[in-house]
């Protein structure tokens, strides 16, 4: 195990999910677990910008109600 796996797993500020999937994922190919990781992490950067979107538009539109 390398030293980064090491650091996470002892680091208390890392959530317990991180802290399982790691462990998960070590038990895995590893080309498996880095292409479900990579989905993952593009599924959740499409939710934030859903959010991000969301967030923009309503305060475009309490910024017009303002401004009338």
């Amino acid at each position: 195990m390398t030293s980064i796996y090491k650091a996470i797993l002892v680091d208390v500020s890392a959530s317990s999910w991180v802290k399982d999937a790691l462990r998960s994922a070590l038990e895995r190919d590893p080309v498996d677990a880095l292409n479900d990781a990579e989905t993952l992490v593009k599924a959740l950067r499409e939710n934030l910008d859903d959010i991000h979107r969301l967030v923009n538009d309503f305060m475009n539109m309490y910024m017009e109600k303002i401004d009338e």
